[in-house]
């Protein structure tokens, strides 16, 4: 028999998310807050989902689709939050006096939103274990009303729960639903992920390309010149002096499996994942998303550690000017989480035993 398992947004990774695991013979619920219906109500006329590409393929049928978040997160095994960072807040509000003793809610990408969701959850203690995940589940992308492509399927991916003394009882709890291993904590599992490394760095070499070419821009077809791969080489490097300063575990550099994807006459398998189409604007979750998560706290992390990274700072800077928005003041940082001044190892401590 299945689990219940509720997956929590509207976007690409949420379709992708409730197909997957719907057709993996799991009762699922898709849920969104009612300004972002839309795309649920495709689902609903549809009458499931339809997903293409790499992996598991089909057409799924959730068993409950809805924009009442709380009905669908009550009594569910696991709680999957896939919505861009932004929304982190106002969803954990959304499942506040929800949760049960036990139950674990999984964010996928994590971003450190854990602590957001620890602060917004707090006064409604419930004993769920809030958790995130390594990365996106899926590279993927909404191609039509109730329809996905996914570049990929699931793949083991490193997790931490918050505080990360529950880790293991979070995994437990997950076995047969997502295959995990514990990560140390919560900013461990949000700096591994390929995204901080290339999204920024590659959106700002192809800026006047994404602004002409809009909509018809795919990085992975029009994006990965040999000056853009050396670039992600040295933005990898700065990434690396950062997590050898912390001890952090590292992923392997996200470079080589792009220089894969370059190369367009080689390895057809990758053509799915070549033909996802994006960013196509300097709005894009590539930067609205990515700068203030990931790259910020990553240069947060390296300025607590004393290491350089110049050109991880460059473009951070260079969005912040382009859209203006000063995305490290409003980012995801020691200082917003008021940890500023805290030694790496105290920080490592509160992160796994919690706060004081």
């Amino acid at each position: 028999m299945g689990h219940r398992i509720a997956i929590i947004g509207s976007g690409a990774t949420a379709h992708a998310a409730a197909a997957t695991f719907s057709l993996q013979g799991n009762s699922v619920a898709l849920a969104d807050l009612p300004q972002y219906g839309d795309a649920l109500g495709s689902v609903m006329d549809r009458g499931g989902i339809l997903l293409r590409g790499n992996g598991l393929v089909g057409f799924a049928k959730p068993d409950l689709v809805t924009t009442d978040v709380p009905s669908a997160t009550r009594d569910a095994d696991a709680v999957i939050i896939s919505v861009v960072a932004g929304r982190h807040e106002e969803i954990a509000r959304a499942i506040a006096g929800t949760l049960s003793a036990g139950q674990v809610v999984a964010i996928a990408p994590g971003n450190a939103g854990s602590l957001i969701f620890d602060r917004a959850l707090k006064a409604k203690a419930s004993g769920a274990i809030i958790g995130e995940i390594q990365g996106n589940l899926f590279p993927c992308r909404l191609t039509g009303p109730a329809e996905v492509l996914a570049g990929g399927g699931l793949r083991k991916k490193r997790f931490a729960a918050y505080p990360a003394k529950r880790t293991p009882d979070a995994i437990r709890s997950l076995d047969g639903i997502l295959e995990l291993e514990a990560a140390r904590h919560v900013f461990e599992v949000a700096l591994n992920s390929p995204n901080v490394i290339i999204h920024l760095i590659s959106a700002a070499l192809n800026a006047s390309k994404i602004e002409d070419m809009g909509e018809d821009f795919s990085l992975f077809i029009h994006g990965l010149t040999p000056g853009v791969l050396r670039a992600v080489d040295a933005a990898w490097l700065e990434w690396r002096a950062v997590m050898d300063a912390l001890g952090y575990w590292q992923m392997d550099s996200p470079a080589e499996y792009l220089r894969l994807v370059a190369d367009r006459g080689a390895r057809p398998e990758l053509d799915v994942f070549r033909s996802l189409k994006g960013p196509d604007s300097l709005r894009h979750r590539y930067v609205s998303e990515d700068a203030p998560c990931g790259v910020s706290l990553l240069v947060s992390l390296a300025k607590a550690a004393g290491v350089e990274v110049p050109l991880t700072m460059a473009a951070l800077t260079l969005f912040s000017v382009i859209n203006g928005v000063d995305y490290y003041a409003q980012g995801r940082t020691l200082e917003n989480f008021g940890l500023a001044g805290r030694s790496p190892s105290e920080i490592d401590r509160l992160l796994i035993d919690g706060a004081d």
